[in-house]
């Protein structure tokens, strides 16, 4: 008889378990509400639960090289042409140690080391081409005498460099270099 009570017992408990499992949530707290319908086969006596869809899970990394736009002082050449920044491969035009063209001069040891910025590209502080050479001592009041125009430390590895038309009074700039400090290609490509 105990045996019969106890089986009976764990009999109940495992049938509520069952049931718990098995039955209708409870309505959402956020449920909308049930609105009235004239046509009875579009209405709905049960709430719908507002959820938002499911967030991707996103990787985002944080690139916080100094450079311009997409461009970052440091880059290697496969990233840069990963992303679709340069046509470069170290079967171009370079020295040993560097490929370059108008744009970057990138350096095996330490990756994008020049940027020469757009033509209608300005610093963070308004110079570029066609400003005067005082303007960037203005603008860069730590700025000193460099090649055929100014240089400016933008931080302890990079600085602009704002050059003018060798050998010409017109003390005005025609390019805008951005420059690692770290460069390890020859001159002609910086």
């Amino acid at each position: 008889m105990k045996n019969s009570v106890k089986l009976a017992f764990f009999a109940a408990v495992a049938v509520a378990g069952i049931a718990a499992c098995t039955s209708a949530p409870a309505p959402v707290q956020n449920a909308a509400p049930q609105t009235s319908s004239s046509n009875p086969q579009t209405s709905s006596s049960t709430p719908q639960a507002v959820t938002e869809p499911p967030k991707a899970n996103v990787a985002v990394k944080v690139d916080n090289r100094i450079g311009y736009g997409p461009v970052k002082i440091g880059m290697t050449l496969d990233e840069a042409r990963a992303a679709g920044l340069t046509d470069l491969t170290w079967q171009s035009d370079g020295d040993h140690m560097c490929v370059a063209d108008d744009e970057l001069a990138i350096s095996k040891r330490y990756g994008i080391v020049r940027i020469t910025l757009p033509a209608d590209a300005k610093t963070s502080t308004g110079i570029g081409i066609g400003s005067t050479f005082a303007d960037v001592k203005k603008a860069y009041p730590n700025a000193s005498a460099y090649r055929s125009g100014w240089s400016a430390r933008v931080t302890d590895t990079v600085g602009y460099s704002f050059l003018g038309e060798p050998d010409s009074d017109a003390n005005k700039v025609v390019r805008v270099k951005l420059i690692s400090r770290d460069a390890d290609c020859s001159m002609a490509y910086l």
